[in-house]
């Protein structure tokens, strides 16, 4: 979701619009406000909380600080993003125009990975939101389905913009060089993830489906090496928790958790690997699955939701529809062996790649406001 703030920020602001954005995130490196780009302020607002859970017991202080701001006075149009900053604007709300991307949808969560785990005022508070919301954004159709479905959300009222890529940044390079870059020049076969480490990201799939590629085929097993750039995010979830998983597997020689990187390391990895896995139980979009097909690279992935609409299978990657071990080792087993297998998707992915275009995505949204607020 930083990414996708920041890229549409930018992208607004290029447009020639002015954008401020509002943030309570504890761990913002800055306080009061300043400017990230022309064009693109960043006001911290000193609302106390140590996760997202504590700044949904405090939507009402976070609306009453945004509403005296001296910023808020000449807004055209408010974009929130996820469901708190949602309930925000709904507190805020005047005359001003409300676009939402709500990125994920608790409903959607609940149903993909079979727990009821997302708390009841979130349900609530997202059937409001796009109750109330004049443009929903959605990243595929399928996103768009979810909401007129799930939240009764009116179709008219909700927009299909399918996020970008940076392709500044996400481009193809020589993988020994980008190997020798992140230390991986010894690699002979190399696995990589890239997210959150929790159940919804599938990270036990990538961790059990290593395992299992282990007694399907030990030979490729024996040659390949799995790199986890990420962190345990949510309440069910620890690093300790997935190193525990990769000791029993018996994988600490071949399995590593590293922290995540910034975009300029990140694309290095991506270059060094030979295929990226995205297991997500639930995905509305799968950045990790986009930039690495604007790298060049092919991607096994889960068959939901948005991954459905990056990953063509069979010509950029795989989509597997289950997250049984053995299955996610039977993909591996197709893709790890052939490398012209692997260069042919590769090659497709990228040129796939290019409609991931951020330009597109802003002025979808821009084009529904003007619709609907002319």
């Amino acid at each position: 979701m930083n990414v996708y703030v920041q890229a549409t920020a930018r992208q607004l602001a290029r447009l020639g619009h002015q954008v401020e954005i509002f943030t309570a995130d504890p761990q913002a490196p800055t306080s009061g406000s300043v400017v990230l780009a022309p064009g693109v302020r960043l006001h911290q607002l000193t609302v106390p909380a140590e996760d997202k859970d504590e700044l949904a017991e405090v939507v009402a202080e976070l609306a009453a600080e945004i509403a005296v701001h001296p910023a808020l006075t000449e807004i055209d149009l408010v974009w929130a993003h996820y469901w708190i900053s949602g309930a925000v604007a709904l507190e805020l709300r005047a005359q001003t125009p409300l676009a939402i991307s709500f990125h994920t949808i608790a409903e959607v969560k609940d149903r993909d990975t079979g727990r009821q785990s997302e708390p009841a005022e979130r349900v609530s508070a997202e059937r409001a939101i796009a109750a109330a919301a004049d443009i929903l954004v959605a990243n595929t159709s399928q996103e768009a389905a979810d909401l007129q479905q799930l939240l009764g959300a009116a179709g008219e009222r909700i927009v299909v913009a399918p996020p970008g890529v940076d392709h500044e940044i996400f481009t193809p390079g020589p993988m020994q060089l980008a190997r020798r870059a992140v230390g991986e020049e010894s690699a002979d076969l190399l696995l990589l993830y890239v997210g959150r480490m929790q159940h919804v990201k599938g990270t036990d799939t990538a961790i059990d489906g290593f395992a299992a590629l282990r007694r399907l085929d030990p030979v490729l097993a024996a040659r390949t090496r799995l790199v986890m750039l990420g962190a345990a995010s949510g309440h069910d979830a620890d690093d300790a928790a997935f190193t525990e998983r990769i000791g029993r597997a018996g994988l600490a020689d071949q399995v590593e958790i590293l922290p995540p990187v910034p975009a300029e390391t990140l694309v290095q990895w991506y270059r060094a690997a030979d295929v990226v896995l995205v297991p997500s139980r639930s995905e509305s979009f799968g950045f990790a699955a986009a930039e690495a097909a604007a790298v060049g690279v092919p991607v096994v992935a889960s068959a939901v939701g948005g991954l459905e609409y990056i990953v063509e299978a069979g010509v950029t990657g795989l989509l597997v529809a289950e997250d049984d071990p053995l299955t996610w080792a039977r993909a591996l087993e197709i893709l790890l062996p052939d490398p012209a297998l692997r260069a042919r998707m590769g090659e497709s992915a990228h040129r796939r790649a290019q409609r991931f275009d951020w330009h597109q995505c802003v002025a979808a949204v821009v084009a529904a406001a003007e619709r609907r607020h002319p």
